[in-house]
């Protein structure tokens, strides 16, 4: 257990370090409110664990009588399966972290990411409920006074996601939620993170 938990802290640090910095920075900033995070996540993680191994044992034991090969497939791909499952979660429990930024350091990430990601022409920004109303006047202040790219307005619409952008040019959009920057990461660090996780696999 204590290797998927220096595992688990492995993949925060590689999230951490997306965009030149700027998250790994916020997620210092907010590392005491992560601990909550980390802890749940630990407990849920044991807890998992524990369900596999029984689910697997009883499977196993129906399989007796098969060939070796047979055997060691099956228990490869189901091994495979556990951990990849327990990746999805842990990179789940990254957007909720996010998400849970204070309000003045998620507003530096949204002002960072129109910077970055605007385009010279026009776009909207949608942003989720609660942040358009926390954030929705001030970035249209900002959006009059011409900083950023383009001729960007906030949208009408607001997305279901837990936090982020998406900036719609309305022939394509640039999705930049938490949920989608934290499966942006699992997608680059899957190998590499199954190995940190489970170094004997």
């Amino acid at each position: 257990m204590a290797d998927n938990i220096k595992g688990i802290d492995a993949i925060i640090e590689k999230i951490r370090e997306y965009g030149d910095q700027t998250a790994k920075k916020l997620i210092d900033e907010s590392s005491e409110r992560a601990d909550g995070v980390f802890s749940e996540a630990e407990e849920e993680v044991e807890a998992f664990t524990a369900e596999s191994e029984k689910s697997l044992e009883a499977e196993l034991s129906l399989l007796e009588s098969q060939s070796e090969g047979d055997y060691a497939a099956v228990v490869r791909d189901r091994t495979l399966a556990m951990k990849q499952e327990l990746l999805a979660k842990t990179f789940e429990r990254a957007a909720v972290l996010l998400s849970e930024l204070p309000e003045d350091k998620k507003l530096a990430l949204y002002r960072k990411w129109i910077s970055e990601n605007g385009e010279d022409c026009s776009y909207s920004v949608i942003l989720n409920k609660v942040d358009k109303k926390e954030f929705g006047e001030i970035l249209r202040s900002e959006m009059e006074r011409g900083i950023y790219p383009g001729r960007p307005t906030v949208s009408e619409y607001v997305s279901e996601a837990l936090g982020g952008l998406i900036l719609d040019f309305g022939d394509s959009r640039t999705d930049i939620t938490f949920e989608t920057v934290a499966s942006l990461q699992k997608g680059s660090y899957d190998t590499e993170l199954i190995r940190i996780l489970f170094p004997e696999g």
